[in-house]
């Protein structure tokens, strides 16, 4: 293998698969990412064994090679390097050494055949979307999953590829969300899958704004085709939970407030909240919200009044603050719709507004209330 290419080209395309390296392994391989110079391109991968990521860029050949070198310590290089062109070639002995203006540079690197294949995605199963409403969906998705991975199903996105819209629903149990795409053309199948988190992230982080992205489905794999990059992510195969148990049909009472004003409101408040609970009170009135907060091991409470329209009976119900809080950074609505039943029902967050060809819902569960 010998081949010349612009450091920025090496770095940018080492910096979009260099986080997949896994912080703790068992298999030494995997601290390594492997280079592939071939058709006048480099091409870099990475993989933790559940997501695989492949980069590439323009690059001048003499003798086409590939093998693996320590990721990280060669992003440790690149970084402190100005852009220059770079000579980089493989000796015998699996060294690979990087020559340029400054001096000579020797890696310990070792033979392709020691690193993971690529996952087998071959599938007529794909999808295309919209990068920007994807992105979106993510953002709005991911926060709500959990981190237990005795439940592995809940730690992923839930997709729905449907007749009618595109789903994306995501919960831990203690908050819930639900974005529907209807601005979407149907690909001629149905399909359900969960998608891991990590994996959803690395897809967020390479989505450009403009244009659309294909998506390739296969029994155990999605595969990401992207501008400059692929990401191939193990699914998780438990089954997902019935989300739509959780979504009260009918609720009777409804709240419309300003969301940066509630925001505001609730970060001063739970400040005096239990650090064990991080429970805060919201007690409705005719056109007022009373947010209360108190820790009574150490003495201190607080409460305000926000402006709303409402019109119910009064009602007391009490909600985890760091839950509720993320919940209204993920909305971005001025005005939001707050709709419940009850103090022990799950309460239901919405735009005020209707969006155009997509609906977002979020749910969270209220907690008991200290006397």
């Amino acid at each position: 293998m010998n081949f010349s290419v612009a450091r920025n080209d090496f770095y940018k395309t080492l910096q979009k698969v260099i986080n997949v390296i896994p912080a703790k392994s068992t298999m030494d391989i995997l601290y390594n990412v492997l280079l592939i110079a071939e058709d006048s391109t480099l091409k870099i991968i990475a993989t933790d064994l559940e997501i695989t990521q492949i980069a590439w860029t323009n690059c001048s050949i003499e003798q086409e090679g590939a093998a693996t070198v320590p990721g990280k310590l060669l992003m440790d290089i690149l970084r402190e390097m100005p852009d220059i062109q770079l000579k980089v070639n493989l000796d015998e002995d699996y060294k690979i050494l990087m020559h340029s203006d400054f001096g000579e540079y020797k890696l310990s690197g070792q033979s392709r055949n020691e690193f993971p294949g690529l996952p087998e995605v071959e599938s007529e199963t794909k999808f295309q979307s919209d990068n920007r409403r994807f992105k979106e969906m993510i953002e709005k998705t991911i926060f709500a999953c959990s981190t237990d991975n005795l439940r592995p199903a809940l730690t992923g996105v839930y997709c729905q590829i449907l007749e009618e819209d595109f789903r994306m629903v995501a919960t831990d149990g203690h908050r819930m969300v639900k974005f529907v795409n209807m601005d979407y053309e149907n690909p001629g199948f149905t399909r359900e899958i969960i998608i891991p988190t990590r994996a959803l992230n690395f897809v967020g982080r390479n989505l450009p704004d403009d244009g659309n992205h294909e998506m390739v489905i296969s029994d155990n794999h999605v595969l990401f085709e992207l501008p400059g990059t692929k990401i191939y992510s193990r699914l998780i195969t438990d089954p997902y939970p019935d989300y739509t148990r959780v979504i009260p049909e009918d609720s009777s009472r409804e709240m419309i407030i300003n969301r940066n004003d509630f925001i505001a409101s609730l970060k001063r408040v739970s400040l005096f909240s239990n650090p064990m609970t991080n429970q805060i009170r919201l007690q409705l009135q005719p056109q007022k919200l009373v947010i209360d907060a108190q820790d009574i091991d150490f003495g201190g409470e607080a409460n305000e009044s926000v402006n709303c329209q409402y019109e119910g009976d009064e009602i007391k119900i009490a909600y985890n603050a760091h839950y509720l809080l993320d919940i209204l950074r993920h909305l971005d609505d001025e005005q939001i719709r707050f709709v419940f039943e009850d103090a022990d029902g799950p309460g239901l967050i919405f735009p005020a507004e209707k969006h155009e060809a997509q609906e977002i819902l979020m749910l969270i569960m209220p907690v008991r209330l200290n006397s």
